[in-house]
């Protein structure tokens, strides 16, 4: 397996569109960091108590340590679910493009661990991404911290990174193996594409869902089995480590969230089942060469 992963990462970190995505994903981040301090700058003082007013002090929390920390893991699991995206699919679509796929399993038959190898870089390349943009965002943080009040304990947010980037690297989980089976499926990087970018257009646009889920009762416990309700459980989560208040922005009913034991559970339930039917495409047919 070692030696698999091995091969894997030195496949995509050779690859310029890995260092493409990353450098987009982190000018990404610099640029909501400095909206957010932007707006922030410009509206203080604003009537206290108000909503601006507690809208104005949560882009202050998070311009500053230990908030910009959550800034760039909830940056991770925005926009960084698309990169996910793109990154897996092009790390498993390049393979029949290239006709490298036959080769390996000519040398490697056993296609699980190779499938295996293939999701455990792709998490590591993301972990390495989320580890990037935390250095950036806190050093951006200390240099913003001169110019805003601090709030929170910086310690303690610096304590909970490793579970904040761990809860992070799962949220991305279902959508690297999903992204898996449309790439298999469809023997394609397109593919992948596609599948893994229209599932995330359609998981925000389950709006009649959610209507349905505000009569209570077997509705809402339909809903909350949905993988982006048990997502935004493990993300406001992070937020709410560094001491982030997103409610303030966006309202959200944390109390009609499932909770936190519910939402690792579902979202390694449906990231199981893309594992096994990425595994059933991978295994059921021959792997034919290049074109």
């Amino acid at each position: 397996m070692n030696h698999l992963i091995a091969a894997e990462w030195l496949k995509l970190t050779k690859r310029p569109l890995t260092r493409i995505l990353l450098a987009i994903f982190v000018a990404l981040l610099l640029l909501q960091i400095a909206a957010q301090f932007i707006f922030a700058s410009m509206l203080a003082g604003v009537g206290t108590g108000s909503s601006l007013a507690l809208q104005v002090a949560e882009y202050q929390r998070r311009s500053v340590l230990p908030g910009i920390f959550g800034t760039a893991l909830g940056h991770l699991n925005g926009l960084g679910g698309i990169f996910a995206v793109i990154l897996t699919a092009g790390a498993m679509g390049s393979e029949y493009s290239w006709g490298t796929l036959r080769t390996q399993l000519a040398r490697r038959p056993d296609r699980a661990r190779f499938l295996i190898a293939k999701a455990l870089t792709i998490l590591l390349l993301l972990l390495l991404a989320g580890l990037v943009s935390l250095v950036v965002a806190g050093l951006l943080g200390i240099l913003l911290g001169s110019l805003i009040p601090t709030s929170g304990s910086v310690v303690d947010g610096l304590a909970a990174l490793p579970l904040g980037l761990l809860r992070a690297l799962f949220v991305l989980l279902p959508y690297v193996l999903l992204t898996l089976c449309f790439t298999i499926a469809g023997r394609s990087l397109l593919a992948g594409v596609a599948g893994g970018l229209v599932y995330l257009v359609l998981e925000g646009g389950f709006g009649a869902v959610a209507a349905f889920a505000q009569l209570g009762g077997i509705w809402r416990q339909i809903y909350n089995l949905t993988i982006g309700q048990n997502i935004n459980t493990l993300v406001l989560l992070n937020a709410h480590a560094f001491g982030l208040q997103p409610e303030q922005i966006a309202p959200t009913a944390f109390e009609s969230l499932p909770s936190p034991l519910q939402a690792v559970a579902v979202v390694l339930l449906y990231s199981a089942s893309f594992f096994v039917t990425a595994l059933y495409l991978l295994r059921k047919r021959d792997i034919g060469g290049a074109g």
